[in-house]
């Protein structure tokens, strides 16, 4: 009956496991409440437990905590690498302290205490920990149990009190404020920069020091006693320390803020915070000073001074008020409106602009008028400036007015004078083309609109004014302003631009004829007779105009081009006018032109000489000397009239080099004559100097360099000086004709009757020859009036024991006349004409039969 035994069998196996469960079961049951109870501890304590099998680093077991931390699931986490939850530095740590695993008991895996570090969960997120980890075995199986507290918190808290250290650090290294703190005994155990350095001294130098080292005895004590204050007290105090240094000088002003210093309710130290307020406390005690000797300075003062509150009442207003304004200072302290109500209504708008803008600077200021209580108009000048307290805040303004009515009268004269000419009270430069300018511009608004100008310049001013006294010319210019004022009407501009130019603008015209009808007007005026001082003076002027237009530039524009025709009115003969055309404008460039390519030409040496004869008015014609004149061969234009460019090289001054070059040559070249030639040892060379060259101060000096330079004879030498050049100032040339004439040269006075001299002036020159200008003797044979002024100047001449040589004989009636007149010498195309070196030697070779030698 083996089935039957095997059931017997197992029915008392089963009875005796009841009967061992029924005597355990007590015990099992306590037990397993226990652990459930533990259980139920581990997984809601505060840190993450993870228990971690050391054979392979996976997760045996793990608490609810840890499980909330990483967001995962239970089953997710156990038999995880312990990789996968801390950084692999971590998990490569604790591998290797696998090896070491107790037989029993427990173990510390870090001696030095907690590791902080992270653990990684859902999505990778990393939580920062602090982790502890000891080693258990039980019945032969390593376990390692890793508590983990989150951090998180605990490190961004250490963060913010780092960054607050910091920035406390760094608010007292660059605090303005003076900021120290004091121990129990009174020894510094802090002093930032700003505190150092008001002790002038290194922060070592400081802490472990009390102020009895820094301080004078009585300020120690007295800071020592604040200090104690604060201490007993156990509160704050804001005072002010009036300080010395132990050097002396001056008291300082600081304002302190002490408070104890606490920890754990001990108070263990002093700090404070100290800002020197010395500036203010000055500019507080200096204010206070000046308040009386402000008020007594205002009572007195000229101006009207006046105190107003930043709110803009009146506080103070000083007696001089009633002579600035008729009115007393009661009126204005209860008026807030009364220096409003006497402000003229054309300045009312920048007066209250004034009043209420800000600062612009340290004194604001603005002139306005104001109506007086008499009724009477006034200037006056305000004067605005901020009055600022002690401690930087505003007390208001203070208001100076002054009556400046004088001043604003002269600045109406300097204004009247800085646009108006001072002797004839016209129009200036300035003014005239101001008004052009305006004309203009309504020229360019109104279709149609005429206006033009008139450039006017009296003729032969400047002999008048020389010989009768700049006095007198001035008291002429004041006339002929009268009269061209009286020529147009109150809407035109009669203006001076000096000396003894004059520019009249007509506007609002008709028609241009209407500018026709002015000139005409005008020189019908000047005709007449002037009544100056005695004298009846008879006067003409040359005059150019232009017709306002449109497309024209500038005021200048136009200027030019009336200045222009009025230099072509003075060149067709004077007394007359002229209108500008556009090729007056062209003839201007070419002179500019001209004058650029003049300046090229002396560098280049396009310059060479001609020599036209000059011979005796006798039988034989005997030739006498030559005179040198310079021609200019363009390399573009070819040969380029004298009359061209001598005009524009006297203008530019360009004359004294080409002149200075015209002597050196003609001396070379008669040097060579004289040297091949017995006959040219007893010509003359004769050379010009223009006014330009003659009024140079080194003329005399460069005449001598010249000479020594060539070797040419000073003898041999004759220099021609027009007329016009000696005139220009007689005294000056007498002196400069009376050296020239030391060095051994003969003189000339060129173009004899073109210019003014006198019988008494030409006595005083020392020259030896006259030329008669070519215009009279072109009308020698032809014109009675001209055979009569001809035969005056020989007989001066002679009546002066002077030669005379008549230039431009080209017919031999004239030569007959000249002859006859007793005229010595002569030239002209009637024996030759200007020629090159070669041919001149050639001519000296032919009045001596071939005699000569080649030079």
């Amino acid at each position: 009956m083996p089935s039957e035994d095997n059931d017997l069998r197992d029915r008392l196996i089963g009875l005796g496991e009841r009967s061992i469960a029924k005597s355990y079961y007590p015990e099992l049951k306590r037990r397993l409440e226990d652990l459930e109870r533990f259980r139920a501890v581990v997984d809601h304590a505060n840190d993450a437990i993870f228990v971690f099998e050391t054979q392979g680093w996976t997760v045996a077991d793990v608490n609810e905590t840890a499980l909330a931390i990483l967001g995962l699931e239970r089953a997710a986490v156990l038999s995880s690498h312990i990789s996968l939850l801390f950084p692999p530095e971590i998990a490569t740590r604790y591998a290797g302290a696998a090896a070491t695993t107790l037989e029993g008991g427990v173990q510390a895996l870090f001696r030095n205490g907690h590791l902080v570090t992270s653990l990684t969960g859902r999505e990778g997120r990393r939580t920062p920990v602090e982790i502890t980890v000891t080693l258990h075995n039980f019945a032969g199986t390593g376990y390692a149990v890793v508590v983990a507290r989150d951090v998180t918190m605990r490190l961004q808290m250490e963060a913010e009190l780092d960054k607050s250290r910091q920035l406390f650090a760094s608010f007292m290294e660059n605090s303005p404020a003076m900021a120290f703190i004091k121990d129990l005994a009174g020894y510094y155990i802090f002093s930032n920069p700003a505190h150092c350095a008001s002790l002038g001294r290194k922060a070592e130098d400081i802490l472990g020091h009390t102020d009895l080292e820094f301080w004078p005895q009585d300020v120690a004590d007295m800071l020592r006693e604040n200090d104690r204050f604060v201490l007993d007290e156990g509160k704050p105090l804001l005072i002010l320390e009036e300080v010395r240094s132990l050097a002396g000088g001056p008291p300082r002003f600081l304002q302190v803020s002490k408070f104890p210093l606490v920890q754990n309710g001990v108070t263990f130290a002093v700090a404070g915070i100290a800002v020197d307020i010395t500036p203010q406390i000055q500019s507080e005690q200096a204010l206070q000073k000046s308040e009386d000797r402000y008020r007594i300075v205002a009572d007195y003062t000229h101006a009207m001074e006046c105190w107003v509150s930043p709110t803009g009442e009146m506080l103070y207003v000083s007696p001089s008020c009633e002579r600035i304004t008729g009115y007393q200072s009661e009126y204005f302290l209860n008026n807030p409106r009364g220096m409003e109500n006497l402000v003229h209504p054309e300045d009312m708008e920048a007066w209250r602009s004034f009043r209420s803008g800000s600062f612009q600077g340290e004194d604001d200021t603005l002139d306005f008028r104001i109506r007086q209580k008499s009724g009477d108009l006034r200037w006056v000048c305000e004067a605005k400036r901020e009055v600022m307290s002690g401690n930087g805040g505003s007390l208001g303004s203070r208001i100076s007015l002054r009556d400046i009515t004088s001043r604003k009268e002269m600045e109406l004269q300097l204004r009247h004078l800085a646009l108006h000419d001072p002797l004839t009270a016209l129009a200036n430069r300035t003014l005239c083309l101001d008004r052009v300018r305006q004309a203009m511009e309504r020229s360019r608004r109104r279709q149609p609109y005429h206006f033009s100008l008139i450039f006017l310049d009296l003729d032969r001013f400047k002999v008048l004014n020389d010989s009768l006294g700049h006095a007198f010319g001035d008291k002429v210019l004041m006339a002929v302003a009268d009269v061209l004022r009286e020529c147009v009407r109150g809407l035109d501009t009669v203006s001076r631009f000096g000396g003894d130019e004059f520019v009249i603008l007509l506007e609002e015209l008709s028609s241009p004829r209407e500018t026709i009808q002015a000139v005409q007007r005008i020189r019908k005026a000047l005709a007449m007779p002037l009544a100056v001082d005695g004298h009846d003076i008879q006067l003409t002027a040359s005059l150019g105009l232009t017709l306002g237009a449109q497309d024209s530039d500038t005021p200048e524009d136009l200027l030019r081009n009336a200045n222009l025709a009025m230099h072509q009115a003075k060149k067709a003969g004077r007394d007359r006018f002229k209108a500008f055309t556009k090729g007056m404008l062209a003839r201007a460039s070419n002179l500019l032109s001209v004058e650029t390519d003049l300046r090229r030409a002396i560098a280049r040496k396009e310059f060479f000489l001609v020599y036209q004869p000059i011979v005796r008015l006798d039988s034989q014609s005997t030739l006498q000397g030559f005179e040198a004149l310079v021609r200019w061969n363009h390399p573009e234009r070819g040969l380029i009239s004298p009359g061209e460019f001598i005009p524009v090289a006297e203008d530019t001054g360009l004359i004294v080099d080409l002149g200075i070059m015209v002597l050196r040559e003609a001396c070379q070249t008669f040097m060579t004559w004289r040297e091949s030639s017995e006959l040219a040892r007893g010509l003359v060379m004769s050379v010009n100097l223009s006014p330009r060259q003659f009024s140079e101060p080194s003329l005399v000096e460069a005449i001598r360099s010249v000479l020594e330079e060539t070797g040419l004879p000073p003898g041999a030498l004759k220099l021609e000086i027009t007329e016009s050049a000696i005139m220009e100032n007689a005294s000056s040339a007498v002196d400069k004709l009376r050296k020239l004439k030391a060095l051994g040269c003969t003189l000339s006075i060129d173009d004899f009757g073109t210019g003014y001299s006198s019988m008494s002036s030409l006595q005083q020159f020392p020259l030896d020859t006259l030329k008669i200008d070519l215009s009279f003797v072109r009308r020698l044979d032809t014109s009675p009036e001209g055979l009569e002024i001809v035969k005056a100047i020989i007989s001066l001449a002679h009546s002066l024991q002077l030669q005379v040589v008549a230039e431009g004989v080209e017919r031999n009636e004239q030569k007959m006349i000249l002859t006859v007149l007793q005229c010595e010498y002569a030239q002209g195309y009637l024996y030759a004409k200007p020629l090159p070196a070669a041919q001149a030697w050639e001519y000296i070779q032919s009045c001596c039969g071939g005699c000569n030698k080649a030079p």
